[in-house]
């Protein structure tokens, strides 16, 4: 086995470039939920574009996490930890964001307009345009609750793997780590899926619900992944976030075959599926190599929009229908009135974020999941505020706690880790 780099002065191993993918992952998400606004090639790529790996991304930072905690506070505590987090904002913003921005997207998107209050009552034309399901942009955080349950179950089995004979040879060099990496995450998507199609589809038939539990269905592959990376992150991670332009330009091209049809079997189907999940891998390790590269210390600019970028996704799509429906614009609208309302978007929600959300411990404990923990201390041992949160990957020393294998306590780690909070 590789041995760990050295730590740093305290003996703290920081994954600030984690903190930073996090909130540049968030933030993409305005200008995917811009495009919903009608068809432009432009946001529409940029929609496309984000598919491939954003979601991908933020869960395999988010099962990242999820181990850590499992190690360092055990099942139950961990448990109690995500839901208070991720499930306070996403109770709030159900209930009081999306009915209104609900409200403006089926108007903008419809005619007649009708009142919030018809609509609240469901008087609405059968099969309405636009994206109207409940929970809109909110789907991830359910599925997070998802995995915060599945998440203890997740590190018995996968710590077992890691110390697995055949793991150990499978994961002897960059190689084979990278094999390893697709092979698992190949595997667990084919799995999934055909379960799901064979099994749950039948069961739990169509509509929003199916689409809910589809996505989280989808992405479990990847926060199984980060779970893994955190559990054999000595050896995984470093050959993980390393650029792989070979692979990448492979799978780029096989990719291309597949939407230009130029292999049928690539288009449609399982192969798509392929396709697009081994071409994911090698983009998600490029993008991890060079975040790691260019944010490899505390940057307070981009902590402070690691910290926003919660606030900003919770608000977003409210406001891009509010902009929408003042100006007056309709679906055929065009790239610069799209980019016009991204940008309007960013300045009000960053806004809220800096001089509303920032300025009330109530509502960074809300909306942002910020909740004070008696457990938390500093470099220099004093108690301070833990911030734990849904949506910041704040500064957290507590040491990481043994994870348990095969009914027995690991070595204590000698690392002390910086907290992922909430991620995502």
């Amino acid at each position: 086995m590789e041995e760990q780099k050295a730590p740093s002065a305290l003996g703290v191993v920081h994954y600030h470039h984690m903190d930073a993918l996090r909130g540049a992952f968030m933030m993409v998400g305005v200008f995917v939920h811009t495009a919903t606004l009608g068809d432009d090639p432009i946001f529409d790529g940029i929609a496309y574009s984000s598919s491939l790996f954003r979601m991908e991304g933020f869960f395999l930072i988010s099962g990242f996490l999820s181990a850590m905690l499992v190690g360092k506070y055990g099942s139950g505590r961990t448990i109690r930890r995500r839901f208070a987090a991720v499930g306070t904002p996403l109770l709030i913003t159900l209930v009081l964001l999306n009915p209104p921005a609900l409200w403006l997207i089926y108007n903008f998107h419809n005619d007649p307009d009708i009142s919030l209050l018809d609509y609240v009552r469901g008087n609405t034309i059968p099969s309405p345009a636009g994206e109207l399901s409940w929970y809109l942009h909110l789907w991830f955080l359910i599925s997070l609750l998802v995995y915060a349950l599945c998440a203890p179950a997740a590190v018995s089995l996968l710590s077992r793997l890691t110390s697995a004979s055949p793991y150990q040879w499978a994961t002897a060099n960059r190689i084979r780590c990278m094999t390893t990496i697709t092979l698992f995450v190949l595997v667990t998507t084919i799995v999934i899926r055909g379960g799901h199609r064979a099994v749950v589809e039948p069961v739990v038939g169509t509509g929003t619900h199916a689409v809910l539990l589809k996505h989280t269905l989808d992405f479990l592959p990847y926060f199984l992944l980060g779970v893994l990376l955190y559990l054999d992150r000595q050896r995984l991670l470093p050959s993980f976030q390393r650029p792989a332009p070979i692979f990448l330009a492979v799978t780029g091209l096989a990719l291309l075959a597949s939407k230009q049809e130029w292999v049928g079997a690539l288009s449609v189907g399982t192969g798509l599926v392929m396709t697009e999940t081994i071409f994911t891998i090698p983009l998600l390790a490029t993008i991890f190599a060079a975040s790691a590269r260019l944010v490899s210390r505390p940057r307070p600019a981009w902590r402070y929009l690691a910290d926003a970028s919660y606030t900003v996704y919770l608000f977003h799509f409210l406001w891009i229908y509010i902009f929408a429906t003042v100006l007056s614009l309709d679906p055929s609208l065009s790239t610069p009135y799209m980019l016009l309302i991204t940008v309007l978007t960013f300045c009000v929600t960053l806004a809220i974020h800096h001089f509303i959300i920032l300025r009330s411990k109530f509502l960074r404990m809300v909306l942002n999941g910020k909740f004070p923990s008696k457990d938390r201390r500093d470099a220099r041992g004093s108690t301070a505020p833990d911030p734990v949160t849904a949506g910041n990957a704040g500064v957290d020393l507590e040491q990481t706690q043994p994870i348990f294998r095969s009914g027995k306590v690991a070595v204590p780690d000698v690392e002390r880790t910086q907290h992922l909070n909430w991620t995502s």
